[in-house]
């Protein structure tokens, strides 16, 4: 654990000699003196929930950040996730902002959820065992939470299951993976017998941690380990249990208002941000809309790679597929792209937050170009839509000299696309308030498909966990076949379905395939949308290979990632936990 929030703590607790250490804190429970009583366990709980709420800069959900280090998206280059998705062309350095920030949100959610647990034994006489067991539940998820991403970022880290003490802060070792996985097993059942017993609702609040949620982080930590029973056991209890369902609405997902109304409660977890007060506010949309917008600031991009993993409208991969059209990309596809991606030609609504006619009313409609240098704004006085000249995302703009503000296709911004996933044209983009899922039913449904694929057991309720996904985004539905093709599918349709969702280092790491997946060079979309690029061949991990086209995409970052040494199979463990601590031993590689 990172000493330099720990010790002192430790040290000036035992010292006693601040009168002012013995205030209760305001977002944390203590050990001694707090969690007496059910309101005082209600108000530690909110603690650890804050301390669940992982964002880096500039308000950013910490999870869409570390998207950015992966084959599926962007970040500005220069920016910590670029370097760290640039592997050894970046270079990626141990003091990477990105990892550091990982690891200490993990390590301050489990000293916060560890105070909790700990600190609830001076009140168990005061409450009820259901709502004592429902606390105690609720703060056990959120500490496997932590630990869950701790894992398949750093492999084998420190694990404490209770505050640590000064001599056990500094005698820390690393614990395995495996060792950790069968604690949080325990930790888990225990959390869904607590809420069975409080007659848990499936959805607690807004937010809030639940069965669902116990089991299928039961599931993803199981996958991990390549426990594909356990996963495929605990998944199928969320399906059978018939609590949680799909929202028949996609785009309703990404949306405030649809996150309100959870349709089916598809979505079981995710991180909130007040709407009865201006801050904080989730920037993520910020990060993403084109700089061709009024007060937009992109800088956070979709890849080819994630563009091209989208079949056409015939079940088919685009190589295989007799739908697609490489001269017109955005037609006959899954339905899923562009609800998640901004392509040349698409017509997209934002929200500004004052009237600025003709073209902001404070609605602002645009058809996302790139290919020339105007902008294609919708003006609401004479509804059409104009060509206003200047428009930042243009391909020619590299000449202009103005590319340094990271637009669509810049030399350290993207290749060519925007996301338009959690775009919600209700709410103004600086003070946008749309919770960012971290778990939803649809991979509860797909992390069952693929352990049963992985045991060997493609049978009837794999095909059905499957097709209902891709039956919301108008796909055809699989067919039963061998392993080898059914993992492929399986791959894609997670890849496809949670494409910004911050799942992807997870799914690459657990697949060994991080390395092969994330050393290409950065290509975008047509260059010259009259001569556009040949369709890219794939192997039979999906990985797209631009050879054939390279020289018609966009390719102004001029950058090839390369991810191939052992080492990036794991981050390094941050430099200040090195440092201070002689018993943790660096990840192989990163010494």
């Amino acid at each position: 654990m990172k000493k330099i929030i720990y010790l002192p703590f430790l040290l000036l607790a035992m010292a006693g000699c601040e009168k002012h250490l013995d205030r209760k804190p305001l977002d944390a429970s203590t050990a001694t003196n707090f969690l007496t009583n059910q309101v005082e366990m209600e108000q530690g709980l909110t603690g650890v929930y804050g301390a669940a709420t992982w964002v880096f800069p500039n308000n950013t959900p910490l999870l869409f950040a570390v998207e950015a280090s992966t084959d599926h998206a962007l970040k500005r280059g220069g920016n910590a996730e670029d370097v760290a998705a640039m592997g050894e062309a970046g270079p990626f350095l141990i003091n990477n902002a990105l990892v550091n920030t990982c690891w200490s949100s993990g390590y301050r959610l489990i000293q916060r959820a560890n105070q909790q647990i700990v600190g609830m034994e001076n009140g168990r006489a005061a409450v009820t065992p259901q709502a004592f067991g429902r606390i105690r539940a609720e703060a056990l998820v959120l500490r496997a939470w932590a630990y869950f991403h701790l894992l398949y970022m750093f492999g084998d880290v420190p694990f404490y299951k209770a505050p640590p003490t000064v001599s056990e802060v500094l005698g820390a070792t690393r614990t395995p993976v495996a060792t950790i996985v069968a604690e949080l097993y325990k930790d888990l059942d225990e959390a869904v017998a607590g809420f069975d017993a409080a007659n848990a609702q499936p959805i607690l609040g807004n937010g809030r941690v639940n069965k669902g949620v116990a089991l299928g982080l039961k599931a993803k930590l199981a996958m991990l380990i390549k426990d594909y029973r356990t996963a495929a056991t605990a998944t199928k209890t969320v399906i059978d249990g018939g609590q949680y369902n799909l929202n028949p609405s996609y785009q309703a997902l990404f949306m405030l208002a649809g996150q309100s109304g959870n349709v089916n409660r598809e979505i079981m977890f995710n991180q909130t941000y007040p709407t009865d007060q201006l801050n904080p506010q989730n920037w993520m949309v910020v990060l993403s809309i084109p700089r061709q917008v009024t007060n937009s600031q992109s800088s956070h991009f979709p890849t080819q790679a994630l563009v091209d993993l989208y079949e056409g409208r015939d079940g088919r991969r685009i190589d295989q597929s007799a739908v697609y059209d490489p001269a017109n990309p955005r037609a006959n596809r899954d339905n899923r792209l562009r609800w998640t991606v901004i392509m040349p030609g698409d017509t997209v609504a934002w929200r500004n937050n004052v009237n600025a006619l003709p073209y902001v009313n404070p609605l602002e409609r645009t058809i996302y170009n790139i290919h020339t240098n105007v902008r294609r704004r919708f003006n609401w006085s004479t509804g059409v839509f104009d060509n206003v000249t200047g428009n930042n995302d243009w391909i020619g703009a590299q000449a202009s000299g103005i590319q340094w503000q990271v637009s669509a296709t810049g030399n350290i911004g993207g290749v060519g696309y925007s996301w338009r996933k959690y775009v919600d044209s209700t709410q103004y983009s600086w003070e946008t308030k749309t919770g960012y899922i971290l778990m939803r039913y649809a991979d509860i449904l797909l992390t069952y498909a693929e352990a049963k694929i992985e045991l060997g057991e493609i049978d009837g309720t794999v095909l059905t966990a499957m097709n209902a996904v891709r039956a919301r985004a108008g796909q055809p539905a699989v067919v039963a076949a061998a392993q080898g093709a059914m993992r492929q599918l399986v791959r894609r349709e997670r890849g496809v379905e949670f494409g910004g969702e911050g799942h992807r280092l997870y799914d690459l790491r657990r697949w060994d395939i991080y390395g092969a997946a994330n050393s290409n060079a950065i290509v975008g979309a047509a260059f010259d949308p009259a001569v556009p690029p040949a369709t890219p061949t794939f192997d039979q991990n999906d990985i797209p290979n631009y050879s054939a086209s390279i020289n018609q995409r966009i390719r102004f970052r001029n950058q090839t990632r390369n991810n191939t040494n052992p080492r990036y199979k794991l981050w390094p463990i941050p430099l200040f936990e090195i440092d201070t601590n002689p018993g943790i031993v660096q990840n192989p590689g990163w010494q």
